[in-house]
């Protein structure tokens, strides 16, 4: 899982006036990776950093809509789509 350091660098946020939100996308990303592909993926270092890749983009997209909704279109995404299946073959 991304720290708030990691994600501030990431979405170029300055100062800590949004660090509640950011950890809050920071979780809700991390929940919904694991709720679409399960936990296995956690053990093969490789997976974990695609993961990693796919929290980034959700966070990015969470965060410019101002929403922790993650938007329907969002499994259509095919490198979102090609992640999740690769996570969830682990």
């Amino acid at each position: 899982m991304l720290t708030l350091d990691e994600i501030r660098v990431y979405l170029r946020v300055d100062g800590s006036e949004e660090d509640e939100w950011l950890l809050e996308l920071i979780e809700v990303s991390h929940i919904y990776i694991d709720s679409m592909v399960g936990k296995a993926y956690k053990v093969d270092e490789n997976a974990v950093r695609l993961a990693s890749l796919l929290q980034r983009y959700l966070i990015q997209t969470m965060y410019e809509e101002r929403s922790i909704n993650v938007p329907s279109n969002t499994k259509e995404n095919r490198i979102v789509s090609s992640i999740l299946d690769k996570l969830s073959n682990c």
